[in-house]
């Protein structure tokens, strides 16, 4: 890859994938034009002023950072969400194009070159969503919305079908003239073969650009920690960390309609420092990894991370759909405060009945906190409580007893 190209360059006769440990696509699409455009609408009108206008300079889609591995293939390290949206696009386009005429043989060429040839794909994104990538918006055989698993399947399936029902209101001129504007734009590249080098440029390009979530960030300098001091542990741990993000991303596809990933990580520092009023956790995190040996830490907090969003899973699907009380405490909104302690409640072990009451009884104390709006007089008077329930100590009766005891409280103070 040259440093300085173009889409069509940086695509052409090679094959990019999205490595497993990094998250799934995440732009999503505005349906109802009375709302405010999300990035998938945003990329279309970009590209429709830029047609539009009479400049003369080429179209330009920011910078690509890949990890070339030793069989030639690139993993997108940074700008899977353009290159992804880019592929869905010209994947719409060309599809647009083959029902008004048969492609010219430029066409037919680029098309090869650049999205598919034969059963070859020069673009894949991650492994869980690949088949219904290739199936729904590359090959075109999947022609329904049923079985789509994860969040980011389905913001695959909506970009398309965006980008299908925009380009069929167009005529065949400026269909031409968005091909063109997305193979000759311009894009600046950077393949590394070092993964310590690439994991190290992330972190400095999103520490002073628009930055992914806290989670990635977190995700970026545990490798980099390990890298520098995980000594003959490298390769194993770094395999680790991808395999536990794997499955957090995995999990982040099927619950992040429910929860914010980084909430999540902020439970999860709530849950390890054993305390409701940890906060900060990028700040949190890189004071333990400038301590001495951070590698028992970046090995724990990720496990204990990937647990949390697997209970969570568990918590937000077959568990609510089951149970009353769940669904009641999950339909009831703003349950920051019961999070860690159901996680935790998952965590010990405790049958399902158990969480259930668990639920009940947070319940109430989530409704008071909305009612009154006190959360910090909350989090001091139920932290205490909270740091008791332990491995060791998992009786929940203490803790529904605190909020019976906070629910009398709250009578007697007429509030």
């Amino acid at each position: 890859m040259d440093a300085s190209t173009t889409i069509k360059q940086m695509l052409a006769g090679n094959k990019i994938f999205v490595p497993t440990y990094q998250r799934a696509y995440s732009w999503d699409t505005e349906t109802d034009m009375n709302k405010a455009p999300k990035q998938v609408n945003v990329f279309l009108s970009d590209l429709e002023d830029y047609i539009k206008s009479s400049t003369r300079s080429k179209y330009y889609f920011g910078h690509f950072l890949f990890e070339k591995k030793p069989d030639g293939t690139f993993g997108v390290i940074d700008g899977q969400q353009r290159l992804t949206t880019i592929v869905i696009f010209l994947s719409a386009l060309f599809s647009r194009l083959k029902s008004i005429r048969k492609l010219t043989d430029e066409e037919d060429f680029a098309f090869k070159s650049i999205i598919k040839i034969s059963s070859t794909y020069h673009f894949e994104t991650v492994d869980y969503d690949s088949q219904l990538f290739k199936d729904y918006v590359i090959n075109q055989t999947k022609k329904d919305n049923n079985g789509l698993d994860t969040e980011s399947q389905k913001r695959i399936v909506r970009a398309f079908d965006y980008f299908s029902s925009k380009l069929t209101q167009k005529e065949e001129t400026e269909l031409l003239r968005l091909l063109n504007a997305v193979q000759e734009a311009t894009c600046t590249t950077h393949p590394v073969e070092n993964e310590s080098e690439a994991i190290q440029m992330f972190i400095f390009q999103n520490n002073r650009g628009e930055k992914p979530s806290n989670s990635e960030i977190i995700k970026a300098q545990f490798m980099f920690n390990v890298h520098l001091y995980g000594g003959d542990e490298k390769d194993d741990l770094i395999n680790e960390i991808k395999n536990r993000f794997e499955k957090i991303y995995k999990s982040i596809s099927s619950i992040e309609y429910r929860i914010d990933e980084d909430d999540v990580l902020v439970y999860t520092m709530r849950i390890y420092f054993n305390s409701l009023w940890e906060s900060n956790a990028i700040e949190k995190i890189n004071k333990r990894l400038s301590e001495d040996n951070p590698i028992p830490f970046v090995k724990e907090f990720t496990q204990a991370l990937a647990t949390s969003f697997g209970h969570l899973s568990a918590f937000f699907g077959k568990d609510e759909q089951t149970n009353i009380e769940i669904h009641s405490l999950i339909t009831l909104g703003g349950f920051t405060i019961a999070i860690p302690f159901i996680i935790k409640a998952y965590t010990f072990g405790l049958p399902i009945s158990e969480i259930c009451k668990l639920c009940s009884a947070l319940e109430s104390l989530v409704l008071r906190d909305r009612l009154i709006g006190t959360r910090a007089v909350i989090i001091a008077r139920i932290n205490d409580v909270y740091q008791k329930f332990t491995l060791t100590n998992k009786d929940i009766t203490p803790i529904i007893e605190h909020i019976k005891w906070l629910k009398i409280q709250s009578n007697e103070k007429g509030q």
